[in-house]
């Protein structure tokens, strides 16, 4: 009788957080990524990643807006997340042209500045999975 398991060698889709307050744009990318085959969370403030990540959720890559509401701001949430979830990537985002500069090491793919394409943040995001599943894990 076959097994309904799944087996240990399949892989899972990847998860990705965005975070955008401008619910045109957070929708797009959502969207976009959605049909790419991730799974996909939406938040506006970086108390809403704080709280899925808290609550155990798996996720690979958060792609964020440097400027949020609430109590930190992209900047912030990257350095939390860096202390806290150190597996989990990310990947900034801002129409403010100081905000490269600033970002430094926080990102994990440096700073993606907008205007930019959906497959552009895709493209971002597929270099982040194969960097992880070509380096030897720890």
């Amino acid at each position: 009788m076959p097994s309904d398991d799944r087996s240990s060698d399949e892989v899972r889709p990847s998860t990705v957080l965005v975070l955008e307050p401008e619910i045109l744009v957070r929708m797009i990318i959502a969207d976009y990524l959605r049909d790419c085959g991730f799974k996909v969370f939406e938040g506006v403030t970086a108390d809403d990643v704080v709280a899925v990540l808290e609550s155990g959720q798996k996720i690979d890559i958060i792609f964020a807006e440097v400027q949020l509401g609430g109590r930190m701001d992209g900047f912030g949430l990257a350095q939390w997340v860096r202390d806290k979830q150190p597996d989990t990537d990310v990947i900034l985002t801002s129409g403010i042209a100081r905000a490269a500069e600033k970002a430094g090491d926080l990102c994990d793919e440096g700073l993606l500045e907008k205007p930019y394409h959906p497959q552009e943040v895709l493209r971002r995001i597929n270099i982040l999975l194969e960097r992880r599943r070509t380096t030897p894990q720890a």
